[in-house]
C-alpha cells in the first residue's frame, strides 16, 4: 500500500505531540510493509529529501515574503500551497497510485483535500485536537472560526476520521455533526525502549532540588487550556506540608510571560522554574528525577506526557478530564482531581509528595497497566484497518461548487461564519 502522509510537524521539528505521533506511526506503517511518503516543513540543516527508518520524508520551504507563524491562517495557506507543489510530481515521478492520503490536523487541510480531489484518492483524518475544545466551547475571534470551519470541512471531506480517545470521538462527532461509523478510536502510543538512559540522573535532580527535597514536573506547550496556572496556584498550600517542593516548567508558548508573572507576584519566584525548551534525552532525565508529573489540563484529547511519565518511572496526577481520564485509573495508575480547582490539585499532590509507597504503588501498577494497550505495532496495525476501511468503502464524489453554508456551533444560537 502507498500512503502519502501531511503533518506540519516530523522530527527534527517538534512544536507539540503531533510530530512525534506521526514519526512514531510512520516508522511502524513501514515496519507492516507500508510504502509511505512524509511532506512536511522544512528545518534549517535538514535535507529535503530523506529515507530514514523505512520512510521517504520531504520538507518543503515557504514561499515568500515570510509570514509570521503566529499568524496562522495566511502562513497555513502559503505552507498548503508549498506543500501541494512538492506533493504533486512526487505523486506523478515517484509513487504513482496512492491508494491513501493521510492528513493531520487542519495545517494541512487544504493541500489534503486538493490532492483527493484531484487524484481521487480516499483521505483519512486525524483530529488531534478541536479549536472549540482549545477555547471550552467559544470561538472568542474571526481566526478561531475559520480554524473550526477549516476542521470541519477537513472531516466533511475525509473517507474516515481518526480520533485518539473517545472523548475527542464524542466530540467530534457533536460539533462537526458527523456519522459515528465514520469515526475510528486508535490511541497514541509509546515505546518503552525509548526511555532508557545510561547515566545517573543525581547530578541533574541536585541541579534543581535539595538533597531532601521534592521535584514536580510540568511538560507540555504553555498555553493557558494546559493548566500551569492552577498548579502554582496550588503551591502555596502544598509548600506548607512539604517545604522542601520545587516545580520544574518545561516547554514554551504563548502563555509563558503571565505564568512567570503569576509565580513571580505569588512570591514563588524561587520556587517554580522555567526551563524553557527541553530537548528529548534530558527530558527522559527529568521525568526519571522527578517524584511526580503533573498534567493539569483544562482540556486534553489524549496526554501523552501521562504516558512519557508512566514508562519513565514518574507517579502521575491528572485532571480529571478530556482523554486523560480514560489513561489513569484513580487510586491505581495515578491520582486525578478537579480541573482548575487548586485545593482539588494540592491535596492530590501532597498524598504523593508524603506517601513514598502510595507514590511507588501507582508507579508500578502504572507501568503494568500500559503493557501493549499503547504499543506502537498494534497501534499502526488499527490504522492500517482504518486505511483499507477508507479504501474499500470510498466512492468519489466531485466538490460541491456550491459555498457551504456557515457551520453552526453546539451551544451558540448563530453560525460561525
Amino acid at each position: 500500500m502507498n500512503v502519502l502522509l501531511l503533518s506540519w510537524e516530523y522530527p527534527p521539528r517538534i512544536v507539540g505531540g503531533l510530530g512525534t505521533h506521526v514519526h512514531k506511526l510512520a516508522v511502524n506503517l513501514a515496519r507492516l510493509g507500508v510504502n509511505i511518503h512524509v511532506i512536511t516543513k522544512d528545518v534549517a540543516g535538514e535535507p529535503d529529501y530523506e529515507f530514514t527508518e523505512g520512510v521517504h520524508v520531504y520538507r518543503v520551504p515557504l514561499y515568500p515574503p515570510e509570514i509570521p507563524q503566529d499568524d496562522w491562517v495566511p502562513w497555513t495557506l502559503q505552507f498548503n500551497v508549498a506543500l501541494l507543489e512538492r506533493a504533486i510530481p512526487i505523486i506523478n515521478e515517484r509513487i504513482g497510485k496512492v491508494q491513501v492520503i493521510h492528513s493531520h490536523d487542519w495545517l494541512v487541510a487544504h493541500a489534503s483535500i486538493a490532492l483527493k480531489h484531484a487524484y481521487r484518492i480516499p483521505l483519512v483524518a486525524t483530529i488531534h485536537a478541536t479549536e472549540y475544545g482549545r477555547h471550552q466551547g467559544h470561538l472568542p475571534g474571526p481566526m478561531q472560526r475559520i480554524i473550526h470551519q477549516v476542521e470541519w470541512w477537513l472531516t466533511f471531506e475525509s473517507a474516515r476520521t481518526i480520533c485518539c480517545s473517545n472523548y475527542m470521538r464524542d466530540e467530534v462527532v457533536r460539533i462537526f455533526q458527523l456519522p459515528e461509523d465514520k469515526v475510528d478510536v486508535v490511541p497514541n502510543g509509546i515505546e518503552p525502549g525509548d526511555f532508557t538512559v545510561e547515566k545517573s540522573t543525581e547530578r541533574l535532580r541536585r541541579k534543581y532540588v535539595e538533597q531532601d527535597g521534592r521535584m514536580v514536573l510540568f511538560v507540555g506547550r504553555l498555553v493557558y487550556e494546559k493548566g500551569v496556572q492552577t498548579v502554582i496556584e496550588a503551591m502555596p498550600e502544598v509548600l506548607e506540608k512539604v517545604p522542601g517542593v520545587r516545580f520544574l516548567v518545561t516547554g514554551t508558548g504563548p502563555h509563558a510571560r503571565s505564568l512567570k508573572a503569576q509565580a513571580r507576584e505569588s512570591g514563588l519566584e524561587d520556587k517554580v522554574r522555567f526551563l524553557g525548551f527541553v530537548d528529548t534525552a534530558n527530558l527522559i532525565r527529568l521525568y526519571k528525577c522527578a517524584d511526580l508529573t503533573v498534567v493539569p489540563s483544562l482540556y486534553e484529547p489524549f496526554g501523552m506526557v501521562v504516558l512519557e511519565a508512566m514508562v519513565a518511572g514518574s507517579p502521575v496526577i491528572v485532571a480529571d478530564t478530556g482523554g486523560l481520564k480514560e489513561i489513569v485509573v484513580h487510586e491505581e495508575t495515578g491520582l486525578k482531581f478537579k480541573p482548575g480547582c487548586p485545593a482539588s490539585l494540592a491535596e492530590a499532590m501532597i498524598r504523593v509528595l508524603t506517601d513514598r509507597e502510595l507514590a511507588r504503588r501507582l508507579t508500578n501498577d502504572a507501568r503494568a497497566y500500559i503493557g501493549e494497550r499503547y504499543n506502537w505495532s498494534r497501534i499502526a496495525r488499527s490504522t492500517m484497518e482504518v486505511y483499507q476501511k477508507a479504501v474499500r468503502h470510498y466512492e468519489y464524489r466531485p466538490r460541491s461548487l456550491k459555498v457551504c453554508p456557515p457551520l453552526p456551533v453546539p451551544g451558540e444560537s448563530e453560525g460561525v461564519g
